[in-house]
């Protein structure tokens, strides 16, 4: 995945930010591209994916993606 000004991933060195979806506020976004209209979050209780992953269960929203930095 190539870097861009309209896609943010949790670990991109830029910041907190907060998300929105068709203005609702998601927490715990592991990416988002705004452009395209995807979030990808990890839903709360955390779990794993199959109990012999490392791999955590995520969920995909679409809509209108926006994206605030956190000063």
């Amino acid at each position: 995945m190539s870097r861009t000004e309209t896609f943010h991933h949790f670990e991109d060195g830029r910041g907190r930010r907060r998300v929105f979806v068709n203005g609702n506020e998601v927490s715990h976004v592991k990416w988002c591209d705004t452009d395209k209209g995807i979030a990808i979050y990890c839903p709360l209780p955390l779990r794993l994916k199959r109990p012999s992953s490392d791999e955590v269960y995520t969920r995909r929203l679409t809509g209108v993606v926006t994206v605030e930095k956190v000063e």
